[in-house]
């Protein structure tokens, strides 16, 4: 679908219409004169859906269900924006913002959410969220429905405001790009490579887990970590992490203390050794036990920078970027405005 064609997605809200004029006191949203020449009344608000069409089987009925439930709730038709390989959100992100929308809703997994929110950080253009991947990992930490495409759509509409912060990152010093939950380097992106997508879509988030197996007993990387400015001894990992949220599938919580508007990042290194290492380490974070010591070190951090002595395969809210030998990566407290749950 063309940016022209989506454009076409929606018709105009009737002009005048009491549902039209009542729709700010009900949902919190402005409103705005309407654009139809000679009509002063004001009209309904209006949500751009940004989705990856791959996480949709029938993309017919979706489509019908967002007109209804916009129908339903108060709000003109929407304006729906796929994907695509070359241009993952952030084009059909500007292009709603340029068409001044009042909600733009990322429908896909952590990646879609991640262009979406690279855009509408800093802005006042709030961000609802349909988390239909596999992770799904910050409507998880939102605590919004997850995958389920109408609860989603209905809890972005109806949803309070609330501002949350984001992650930078910059790669062997290349230009920053955002994350919105965790990056690393290591064994969670040796991970992430290696989870097929055939696997994603019959087993979920358990996919990850086999492909982690055949990674326990890998050898880790030896590596310098500045928190802050200020450097912390060399040490050998294997896995370093950059967490904005803690809280991931079957509720686990990765970092016990980690909020999503604190105005900082948690740093882990995790250093086992061999299976019975990842073992304790399991068992340190499914028991929420303080975390320190020798096989996890955490530190909270507004800033942060990662040099490997060898080249290091890392990631991006569970996206592959590639092997690197240096992460440099700051927060940006309160950046983006998102629906929460009421």
């Amino acid at each position: 679908m063309t940016l022209h064609q989506a454009g076409h997605d929606r018709d105009l809200a009737t002009c005048g219409s009491p549902l039209a004029s009542s729709v700010s006191r009900r949902t919190g949203v402005r409103q705005r004169p309407c654009r139809i020449v000679g009509c002063m009344n004001e009209r309904a608000p209006v949500v751009a859906i940004v989705y990856n069409p791959t996480k949709f089987n029938d993309s017919t009925q979706w489509k019908k269900s967002a007109h209804q439930i916009c129908q339903q709730e108060g709000w003109a038709d929407p304006l729906l924006l796929a994907t695509t390989r070359d241009d993952p959100g952030q084009g059909m992100t500007r292009e709603a913002v340029r068409q001044d929308v009042d909600l733009v809703c990322a429908a896909g997994g952590d990646g879609t959410v991640r262009q979406v929110a690279t855009v509408l950080a800093g802005t006042r253009t709030p961000m609802g969220i349909i988390g239909m991947g596999t992770g799904n990992i910050l409507a998880r930490n939102l605590d919004l429905p997850i995958n389920d495409f109408d609860k989603g759509l209905r809890t972005a509409l109806r949803g309070r405001r609330r501002t949350i912060d984001l992650g930078w990152v910059s790669f062997d010093g290349a230009t920053e790009q955002c994350f919105t939950a965790i990056i690393g380097m290591g064994f969670d992106a040796d991970t992430m490579a290696n989870t097929s997508e055939a696997g994603k879509a019959e087993y979920g988030w358990i996919a990850y887990i086999v492909a982690a197996l055949r990674y326990l007993v890998q050898p880790g990387f030896r590596a310098t970590v500045t928190i802050d400015g200020e450097v912390c001894e060399a040490q050998r990992a294997r896995s370093i992490l950059l967490c904005n949220c803690g809280l991931l599938p079957a509720g686990i919580r990765l970092v016990p203390s980690a909020r999503i508007d604190d105005a900082r990042l948690d740093s882990l290194a995790l250093a086992p050794h061999g299976v019975v290492g990842w073992l304790a380490v399991a068992a340190k974070v499914i028991t929420r036990s303080r975390l320190g010591g020798r096989l996890v070190r955490h530190h909270p951090c507004r800033t942060a920078e990662v040099r490997a002595s060898s080249p290091v395969l890392a990631e991006v809210d569970g996206d592959t970027y590639g092997k690197v030998r240096r992460m440099s990566v700051r927060v940006q407290p309160m950046a983006l405005q998102v629906r929460a749950a009421v």
